[in-house]
């Protein structure tokens, strides 16, 4: 798993967009929130909790229990229900939180150390990720809320994203350099492909044809989906983390944690451009669906810097609470590192 940071940094947060742009830089004053579209999710980690926050006026209102130590969200297609994966427990635990009231249900138990998550493209299903050795998956209908039986992958799998057609979720496996593509209509692993060392993140083409695989050791890995079979690793920053593609799909957009920056990468040419500096510990980024703008959450000093897309242009941060993890949108508002495509 990802650890841009010292020991001594003990809060996490995650962005979950629900459906609108992001605020404008500025104070956040506690008071009610009615919950659904317009609402911006944060998590907690230090103190279990999501935070509701009104997009329209930047007001919060009264944090959600959910677990001990949230690392990351998922929210449904549709915009009504945000599950909050929760690794501070014994196993672990996913919340399902309602939007429309901002209510939690019951905790769902998954196997060992629950990491990154995924939901297939119809909202059927959550995949979440056991981080641990030996590697599993467990996949939960969303339905019942009910988990299935865990799917054996490689060591320590950090991250999963499903196809655009949602037949196969790809997980990252960082213990075992490889990714393990699943079939969701039966749950069953495929044969992994060797990527070499420190497989975190993966982002899929939006017409699913290739998979770019962002290991920690400085490269991007490019698979045909049609072969399962890696391409050139593509040169980028030092311990890169997450990607984003833009809504055009012209251009990977890779955050590199130990660099403070962003890497533009043609996808045409799988030629990476010129980095774009943010803030230090870069460790989320997406883009606005008419592609014009991205936003980066950097863990130090806690911060979200927009980009002007067409330029590569930094703009000044917004300052976040609670060093910023992860940032998660509603497909209709942007393209986040979870979302496919």
């Amino acid at each position: 798993m990802r650890n841009y940071l010292s020991a001594v940094v003990l809060a996490v947060s995650a962005l979950t967009l629900a459906a609108a742009a992001m605020p404008a830089a500025g104070a956040t004053a506690r008071g009610t929130v009615a919950g659904s579209a317009g609402t911006l999710y944060v998590d907690n980690q230090i103190s279990g909790t999501v935070t509701p926050i009104s997009i329209a006026t930047n007001t919060a209102g009264t944090p959600v229990r959910a677990g001990r130590s949230p690392t990351n969200m998922e929210i449904t297609p549709d915009g009504k229900t945000v599950y909050v994966v929760d690794s501070g427990g014994p196993g672990g635990t996913v919340t399902p939180i309602s939007t429309a009231t901002n209510k939690p249900g019951k905790p769902i138990k998954v196997a060992g150390n629950a990491y990154g998550a995924a939901i297939t493209p119809d909202g059927k299903t959550l995949y979440v990720a056991n981080a641990s050795t030996p590697g599993a998956v467990t996949p939960i209908s969303t339905a019942t809320n009910r988990p299935g039986k865990p799917v054996k992958v490689g060591k320590v799998p950090d991250w999963i994203t499903v196809t655009p057609d949602g037949k196969t979720a790809y997980v990252a496996n960082s213990g075992s350099g490889t990714v393990t593509p699943i079939s969701t209509a039966t749950n069953t692993p495929g044969k992994p492909i060797k990527v070499g060392p420190g497989p975190y993140a993966i982002v899929i083409t939006a017409d699913g044809t290739t998979a770019y695989v962002v290991c920690t050791g400085g490269t991007v890995v490019p698979i045909a989906i049609a072969t399962n079979r890696p391409g050139k690793p593509i040169k980028v920053g030092r311990e890169p983390g997450v990607s984003v593609i833009s809504p055009n799909g012209k251009t990977l957009y890779v955050t590199n944690g130990a660099s403070a920056s962003v890497t533009p990468i043609s996808i045409a040419t799988n030629t990476p451009g010129k980095a774009i500096k943010v803030g230090g510990a870069p460790s989320a980024i997406a883009i606005t669906s008419n592609g014009r703008r991205l936003y980066v959450a950097s863990q130090v000093p806690g911060t979200v810097t927009p980009i002007n897309a067409a330029t590569n242009t930094p703009g000044k941060p917004i300052k976040t609470g609670n060093t910023p993890w992860s940032i998660v949108c509603a497909p209709t508002v942007c393209r986040s590192s979870s979302t496919a495509g």
